[in-house]
């Protein structure tokens, strides 16, 4: 399932770079990684409960998950990093994984746009078109919970 979505930050593109840079090499604490762990590991919860809007039942324990990081790269006027998410351990392969770019670009003097585009793959085949649904919003919801994430990061 291919998932795009994109944001508009209120911050000059230069000063974007910059922190882009900061949070991708950040460790653990307001980091990328850890960025990208919290959305995947929302999605998962809601998954195996059943759950895509996020509400109702106890919160199922979360699942490790591998965020792997490349970038941030140059690309023209743009700057790119590469990520991908997937369970480890005894989940790896039962949970989706995701492989993703997101860019920045700049978008007119003091604002920066920022799009991710990915691939989120389901984890078995044979899935029902109402479980391909289930997890195509789940891709969407995980990446929009992330854009906004980052897109509040890069506007400090």
């Amino acid at each position: 399932m291919f998932v795009t979505r994109e944001q508009i930050v209120d911050a000059e593109f230069g000063a974007a770079r910059v922190r882009l840079k900061q949070i991708v090499r950040a460790a653990d604490g307001d980091g990328l990684a850890r960025m990208s762990r919290d959305a995947y590991e929302q999605a998962l919860t809601r998954l195996m409960r059943g759950d895509a809007t996020g509400t109702g039942g106890a919160p199922v324990a979360s699942q490790l998950v591998e965020v792997r990081l490349k970038g941030p790269v140059k690309r023209d006027d743009t700057r790119a990093i590469w990520l991908r998410w997937e369970a480890a351990g005894e989940a790896s392969g039962l949970l989706p994984t995701l492989d993703a770019d997101m860019v920045l670009t700049a978008e007119g003097q003091n604002k920066t746009r920022v799009t991710l585009n990915g691939y989120y793959e389901p984890p078995l085949d044979g899935l029902a078109d109402s479980e391909r649904s289930l997890l195509h919003h789940l891709a969407s919801a995980t990446i929009r919970t992330l854009l906004h994430q980052v897109a509040d990061a890069l506007a400090r």
